[in-house]
């Protein structure tokens, strides 16, 4: 897998956003659409006469239009999540794997930060490079 800046740069955002996805689609099933249900009161049709509870439910045309259209769209965000999963489970077996066969203790220390999300700048604060040999160390490991 070839990894680009944007990758290492988008990793970590893509985590947060893949939390947020994960909540929606919660929220969205929690929030199911409905059928009529109630209850109907009457009584026994011989004497003596005692009152009885009934529980009703069902659904009319709309309603159920309503449920499939309710199931699709969920569908619809369930596969659009778990494609979202497969592929940070790939672009962190592909940033982890560059960063394993990176042989320069400085260079590894530069990737590992770059996958934090510190930026450049902070990067070499805590190596103690300059910032633009720190841009032509990641250079290096990835394509623009």
């Amino acid at each position: 897998m070839k990894i680009t800046r944007k990758d290492i740069a988008n990793y970590k955002l893509l985590g947060v956003l893949l939390e947020k996805d994960k909540q929606k689609l919660a929220d969205y099933i929690e929030k199911r659409p409905s059928c009529y249900a109630g209850k109907v009161y009457g009584s026994n049709p011989q004497f003596p006469y005692e009152p009885r509870g009934f529980s009703v439910s069902g659904c009319n045309e709309y309603e159920i239009a309503q449920m499939k259209e309710w199931e699709r769209k969920c569908r619809e965000m369930e596969i659009k999540v778990q494609e979202d999963i497969d592929r940070l489970k790939n672009l962190t077996i592909g940033i982890d794997r560059l960063i394993a066969d990176c042989t320069d203790l400085e260079d590894k220390m530069i990737l590992e930060c770059t996958k934090d999300g510190l930026s450049q700048q902070q990067i070499a604060r805590k190596v103690g490079l300059e910032r633009s040999v720190v841009s032509k160390r990641i250079k290096k490991y990835v394509s623009d």
